[in-house]
Formats: structure tokens, C-alpha cells, sequence
């Protein structure tokens, strides 16, 4: 059978056939296309493409766009769009392994998630940096020696050397050894007594108990109605 390319003119079909070509190249690259998350696995997540085509398009696992050391909240549904880069990150990114070269990757391997706005997010103080999540907001550094943790009821702070409060001229200082305000130190615990509420709630109960299960010399009896002590206890 003889050639398709020897019955047609080459002057008019070879436009054609450089185009088809150009077309299944640019096929080949990446694609930075619009997306929503459907699951979370720490830094990497897997995202369904938010786009109409005449084939399913597959979801892909891939990183998580930004740095190691602020850790983003993202929850399922998130949208954004995935970028594409020229080469493997695989090795960079833990999803693979070795180091990249030039050649072509898969044009739906080679993204990393990036979330952008949307007009139904809240409405913030747009002149202050606003940082919330779902269960609140945690800072610490590397160690985790000194952190702050927020959450929807608590605060909780924790600093191993100290902890210092400046409000105007007042300056309140917590460290191990006790507490200072604007230079008066003082102790919170010595070696008959404690300012904590559960220590000296701990010994209030000890107290009730030891009341209620007291016996006189005489008769032996204890007291008739046990004693609560709830109109004089510490609050």
C-alpha cells in the first residue's frame, strides 16, 4: 500500500503535520492547573483537578507549597492551582528519590499545591498579620523548648528560663527561682507553704477526709453529719 504522504500535496499538508507536532510536545509539559484538596498527609497532599475535559483527569500526590518552618493548616477542600516545574522534585520533596535531570518528566508529576484567595474567606484587619486554625495556633522553636500553644478555650505558655511581661513602665518576671515586679521579687512556694490552687486543694480535701473520719477519745464516735466544708473552702 502506498504512503499517505505520496498521494497528498507536501505543500499544503506539511503546515499541518508541524502543527500536530507542536501540539503532542506541548502535550508533554507541565500543567498548572486549577485544584482542590481531597486529603492530607503532613507537608504532602493529594489534589483533584478543577477542570472540565474530555478525559478524567487522575488525582495526584504532591507537596505542599512553602517552607519547613511554618506548617500551613490545610484542611480538605482547600482550592488553589498546582505549578509546574521543569523537572523531577521527587528527590527533593521525599515522593521519590535521586537527583533530577533535564529529561522530560510526566506533565502531571512535576506540581506542588498552592493555595490562593477566595472571596468567601472572612475578613481580616487587612494591616495585621492574622494567623488562626481549626484547633488554634501553636509557636515554638525548633526544639519545642519554649513554645505558646492557643486554642479555642486555653493558652498555655511554656518558657524554661523565664517569662516577661512589659506594660509600660511595669515589668512582671516569672522564672524557676520566683517572680519579680519592677524589681520587688518574691517566692511562691517555701517550705511550709504554696500558692498553687491544687496543692492547697489537694490539702483541703486531706483535711475533709482526715474531719469525717476523726473519732473522739470519749464514746468513740464520729461526727453525726459529715462535714462538707464547702462554705469556707479555698476558691
Amino acid at each position: 500500500m502506498a504512503d499517505t504522504h505520496l498521494k497528498l500535496p507536501i505543500a499544503k499538508y506539511l503546515p499541518t503535520l508541524i502543527q500536530d507536532k507542536i501540539l503532542d510536545a506541548m502535550q508533554l509539559t507541565g500543567k498548572s492547573l486549577p485544584c482542590h484538596v481531597v486529603s492530607v498527609s503532613g507537608a504532602i497532599v493529594t489534589v483533584a483537578f478543577d477542570i472540565a475535559s474530555d478525559f478524567t483527569l487522575p488525582n495526584v500526590k504532591i507537596p505542599l507549597f512553602g517552607p519547613e518552618y511554618v506548617r500551613y493548616p490545610i484542611q480538605d477542600g482547600d482550592k488553589g492551582a498546582v505549578i509546574a516545574f521543569d523537572a523531577r522534585l521527587g528527590g527533593n520533596s521525599g515522593l521519590g528519590s535521586g537527583v533530577a535531570d533535564l529529561s522530560q518528566p510526566a506533565n502531571l508529576t512535576a506540581l506542588v499545591f498552592l493555595p490562593f484567595g477566595n472571596t468567601e474567606w472572612e475578613d481580616v484587619d487587612p494591616d495585621a498579620v492574622t494567623v488562626y486554625g481549626p484547633n488554634g495556633v501553636v509557636l515554638r522553636d525548633s526544639e519545642s523548648n519554649c513554645t505558646f500553644v492557643l486554642t479555642p478555650t486555653t493558652i498555655t505558655i511554656v518558657a524554661p528560663d523565664s517569662y516577661k511581661v512589659t506594660s509600660g513602665g511595669t515589668v512582671f518576671e516569672l522564672t524557676p527561682s520566683g517572680w519579680s515586679l519592677n524589681g520587688t521579687t518574691g517566692n511562691l512556694q517555701d517550705v511550709t507553704a504554696h500558692t498553687s490552687p491544687a496543692i492547697m486543694h489537694n490539702a483541703w480535701n486531706t483535711f475533709i477526709t482526715w474531719v469525717n473520719a476523726h473519732t473522739h477519745s470519749v464514746g468513740g464516735n464520729a461526727p453525726v453529719t459529715p462535714f462538707s466544708g464547702s462554705n469556707i473552702a479555698p476558691s
